[in-house]
């Protein structure tokens, strides 16, 4: 009976359907999509029920045997059996061609639920019913066709290119962890979109349909490529990628190194980072600051050898800004993008990256011109009459014997006397006829003789003509040569005397002036008297571990270093920066955050009160005791700058406006041109200074009146005490007060005294006996000040090279500073610990701020009314926080404690500048796809930023492990084969 209902129901379907004959072209019923999966539900029961005739075909099949009869049918029925014949032979390749796992009468294609377990297929863990998890399942929807064969792998019916979710899961690919369902997550999946290419040969890495150079998101995460920490989704952050769009070529060997298909030479932003090559920080992409990459565009080439530094298709010496930063490079102070201005560059620069280095090339800046016809020599914009360094040496033209260079006399009178080491070169013009220019000898040797007793401010003329006078005859071949050029020697002396008489008030005005103008560098430096018995600093170098012996161990924990300190950035930028931005913590504290405090050297801190020997400790450091560029020292309070020393190729003294233009010290121009104009900074070629930058305090004036200065004195100290890694408080055992000004300075430091240690200077000018009642004294001065409990560490000593006084406790001044030196190093290595504790420290302050705000803001909705005057009552909340109980309830609530939290002023003054209800409450700012910004602040400050130490820790053991393994197999090969061991260093030669 079923059979017979199913061939009814399939007759009237074909008749309805077929040469516009009865309901088909009636103005109403139903359609042949509506009737369609009656007709498939239809077949597929047929073949379900596996009725056969006796020959074992299908029953279904037996209208084709009326191909055979058609010439005995009557006429009548031909139209209608042709029909049906040809009707039922499409519907059976309709069938084959269309699959139904379920049954149901809907094509998988079509079917929210393929196996039919009742589980809609973008929650199914097993979409096509065959007991195999997806994930794990070669062919997801059951087609037969394998995943990495099959254009649509969930059989949706949405080729896999134009399917916004490829595995069907019901997560759309922008937000999947797996696209292809395989199992495999994304950044480890070797094939993300399961073509069966792998990526790194894959024109479309995601399988959107968009080829990867037009692809504005290559991975399909979701996230803009510009915007991106991962382009190619291949788990390797983009700075520490050498695949940085996947493709398959090393990225200093990819022509398009971000794969949005342009060209390097003709991309605007090489990296892909939304940041413009000229605005670009870090131009490749690599991790490296531009100043601190030797390989700028990333090309594989070192910038010394790249004929292209930024890698945008112009040649060096044809490119008018060699290093892309968007300056030209005759305004530019740092031509070629290495972090060392112009003036500091090496003798050895090769400033055309021809190879050849600029003091043997006979064309420096590389345009074809000679350097003697060549008008502007080092190409830097600046013809040579006007250039201050006409080669580009970094030497100035009038400390550099390479070439001669002349000079004004009016010029060289007015040198500072710090440059009159240059003697003017004068110029000597031979004239067209000696009776033209001089009437007589005899008039122009009493014109001489007048000048001579005129001019008073040229030392160097003098002593020439005094050594004129005291030469002895020549023999007769010379005197020849002068009887032949007598008017030459005339000439000089005449156009001498002529600048004379022009000027001679000014040139004496000149000369006086020069006596009484001292350079700013001329207070900060002074030269005193050497001392005959120094004592040695070797044990500095051994105990700071300043030998080349340590640089391998150096260089491996400084390579994993770097490691970390990206990590700490990465966890900045996504747990506390949006919290610090949204809040606007920047308007209520000067403690930022940001590049220079995550990568800079170790800051070593030195404050006290005045003539307490700071100076003399930094001069005996870094080895600069009793040279021209000392720190000035001596018993009189010195300028009261804050000194920095920093590394340099060449000593060079820096001043405020120079040193807040630095990367390191950029934050410090908030505070005003008055800090700036008490800054203060040495260059040195040091072997400490370049592991650490060291900063010297003000020497601190306890008077009775305090005097105002010109910029906020203490914001600024506090700005070097939050960066400083250790922190010295210098005294002399002869000024042991403390006044208000100390007592501000200690009150800075809380929250600081693990890092703060004292050093009781000068000590072996007390005698022993006295020695311990002195310490004594100085502990009980500075202990109430200072928040903790234990007294800080203290050093007895006495740090510079003059001998220990007479019956001095030399042992113990010498242990004294042998545990400081090494309490020092022992700073420098915990380098990544301190900026650790550095980034925790500003992330709770930042949570601490924004649960404070929260506060104030569930107060001000608890009390606002519909109709009530919103500014008034928030102005009364934040001016009495006391009677709402903002505080107690904070710290009741969230357990922070009170005295980690800014005063009411402060919050008072913020809101202010911030109108209390234009902030957000925490709750508001949490999104269903990002979580809570709170929730991960609390992550990184609890879990993320404590792992980093751990991870660093280890990182650094195996690091040096593989260090020792190599140098005891070096060892062990040098024991076994000696002979090879001496060929080698040939072969490197």
């Amino acid at each position: 009976m079923g059979r017979l209902t199913i061939w009814f129901l399939l007759g009237l379907t074909l008749i309805a359907v077929s040469n516009n004959v009865g309901f088909a072209n009636a103005d109403v019923g139903p359609s042949e999509s509506e009737c369609r999966p009656y007709i498939e539900k239809a077949i597929n029961e047929l073949k379900t029920d596996g009725v056969t005739s006796g020959s074992g075909e299908v029953q279904a099949d037996q209208p084709r045997r009326d191909d055979d009869d058609d010439d005995d049918d009557d006429g009548g029925n031909d139209d209608e059996k042709e029909t049906v014949e040809i009707s039922d032979v499409d519907s059976t390749e309709d069938a084959k061609g269309v699959n139904d796992i379920d049954g149901d009468g809907i094509p998988d294609d079509q079917d929210d639920d393929i196996d039919g377990d009742g589980i809609p297929n973008d929650e199914d863990d097993d979409i096509d019913g065959d007991g195999i998890p997806n994930e794990k399942d070669d062919d997801i929807d059951g087609d037969g066709i394998p995943n990495d064969e099959d254009d649509d792998i969930d059989g949706d019916g949405i080729p896999n290119e134009d399917d916004d979710d490829i595995d069907g899961d019901g997560i759309p690919n922008e937000k999947d962890d797996d696209i292809d369902g395989d199992g495999i997550p994304n950044e480890e999946d070797d094939d993300i979109d399961g073509d069966g290419i792998p990526n790194d040969e894959d024109d479309d890495i995601d399988g959107d349909g968009i080829p990867n150079e037009d692809d504005d998101d290559i991975d399909g995460d979701g996230i803009h490529n510009e915007k991106d920490d991962d382009i190619d989704g291949d788990g390797i952050p983009n700075e520490e990628d050498s695949d940085l769009d996947g493709d398959g070529l090393l990225n200093e060997k990819d022509e398009d190194l971000d794969g949005d298909g342009k060209a390097n030479h003709e991309d605007d932003d090489i990296d892909g980072d939304g940041t413009l090559n000229h605005e670009d920080s870090d131009l490749d992409g690599d991790g490296l600051p531009n100043e601190k990459d030797e390989d700028l565009d990333g090309d594989g080439k070192a910038n010394h050898e790249d004929e292209d530094i930024d890698g945008d298709g112009t040649l060096n010496h044809e490119d008018s800004d060699i290093d892309g930063d968007g300056v030209r490079n005759d305004e530019d102070h740092d031509v070629d993008g290495d972090g060392l201005s112009n003036s500091e560059e090496p003798q050895s620069m090769d400033i055309d990256g021809d190879g050849v280095p600029n003091a043997l090339d006979d064309d420096i800046d590389g345009d074809n011109k000679v350097n003697e016809k060549d008008e502007d020599m080092d190409g830097d914009g600046i013809l040579n009459v006007h250039d201050n360094d006409m080669d580009g040496d970094g030497i100035p033209n009038v400390h550099d014997d390479s070439h001669e260079v002349d000079i004004d006399e009016e010029e060289v009178k007015k040198r500072s006397k710090r440059e009159v080491d240059a003697a003017p070169v004068v110029q000597v013009e031979e004239p067209a006829s000696p009776a033209e220019e001089f009437p007589a000898e005899e008039e122009a040797s009493k014109e001489v003789e007048t000048a001579e007793a005129e001019v008073e401010a040229e030392p160097e003329v003098e002593e020439e003509e005094e050594v004129k006078e005291e030469e002895p005859e020549p023999e007769p071949v010379a005197a020849e040569e002068e009887a032949v050029e007598p008017e030459v020697e005339a000439s000089v002396e005449v156009k001498e005397i002529e600048v004379a008489q022009d000027e001679p008030q000014e040139t004496a005005v000149a000369a006086d002036d020069d006596d009484d103008d001292t350079m700013p560098e001329d207070e900060l430096l002074w030269e005193g008297a050497i001392p005959e018995n120094r004592r040695s600093r070797q044990h500095i170098s051994e105990l700071l571990q300043l030998d080349e012996e340590f640089n391998a161990r150096e260089k491996a924990t400084d390579n994993v270093a770097e490691i970390i300190l990206r990590d700490i950035k990465k966890i900045y930028e996504n747990a506390v920066k949006p919290l610090e931005t949204l809040y606007k913590y920047r308007d209520l504290s000067n403690r930022h955050f940001s590049d220079p405090e995550i990568f800079s050297k170790p800051l070593i801190l030195f404050m006290g009160p005045w003539s307490g020997g700071k100076s003399s400790i930094l001069n005996y450091l870094t080895d600069n005791e009793y040279t021209p560029n000392s720190l000035r020292t001596g018993a009189e309070p010195s300028p009261a700058y804050f000194n920095i020393l920093m590394w340099g190729n060449e000593t060079e003294v820096l001043d405020g406006t120079q040193l807040a233009a630095d990367y390191t010290f950029a934050g410090l121009q908030k505070f005003g041109q008055g800090l700036e104009e008490r800054l203060r900074g040495l260059k040195m070629k040091s072997k400490l200074l370049e592991k650490v930058n060291i900063v010297e305090i003000p020497g601190i004036l306890e008077v009775r009146k305090q005097v105002s200065r010109v910029f906020p004195f203490n914001d600024a100290c506090q700005w070097f005490i939050d960066r400083a890694d250790i922190i010295f408080l210098v005294y002399d055992p002869a000024k042991l007060d403390v006044g208000p000004e100390t007592e501000a300075i200690l009150d800075q430091l809380k929250g600081r005294e693990y890092q703060t240690r004292i050093i009781l200077n000068k000590a072996d000018t007390v005698k022993p006996e006295e020695l311990l009642r002195v310490q004594g004294a100085l502990i009980w001065n500075i202990s109430p000040l200072m928040s903790s409990a234990q007294p800080p560490l203290m050093y007895t000593t006495s740090l510079w090279t003059h001998p220990y006084q007479d019956g001095a406790p030399a042992r113990l001044l010498a242990a004294q500073e042998r545990a400081f030196l090494r309490d020092l190093r022992t700073a420098i290595d915990k380098r990544i610990e301190h900026k650790i504790a550095s980034a925790r420290r500003f992330a709770v302050r930042v949570r601490n701020h924004a649960k404070m705000v929260d506060c104030y803001l569930n107060t001000f909705y608890n009390h606002k009314t519909l109709f009530g005057n919103k500014k008034r009552i928030a102005d009364d909340i934040i001016d009495h926080p006391q009677n709402y109980h903002i505080y107690e309830g904070l710290s009741t609530l969230t357990n922070i404690s009170r005295y980690d939290l800014p005063d009411p002023e402060v919050y008072r003054d913020f809101f202010r500048l911030n109108p209390l209800y234009e902030f957000k409450k925490l709750r508001d700012t949490c999104t269903y796809f990002r979580g809570c910004p709170i929730t991960k602040l609390d992550l990184a400050i609890a879990y993320e930023m404590p792992e980093l130490a751990g991870k660093y820790k280890k990182m650094s053991e195996a690091a040096l492990a593989g260090i020792e393994a190599q140098a005891q197999a070096q060892a062990q090969e040098q024991a076994s084969s000696p002979g090879h061991v001496q060929t080698e260093p040939k072969k490197t030669s």
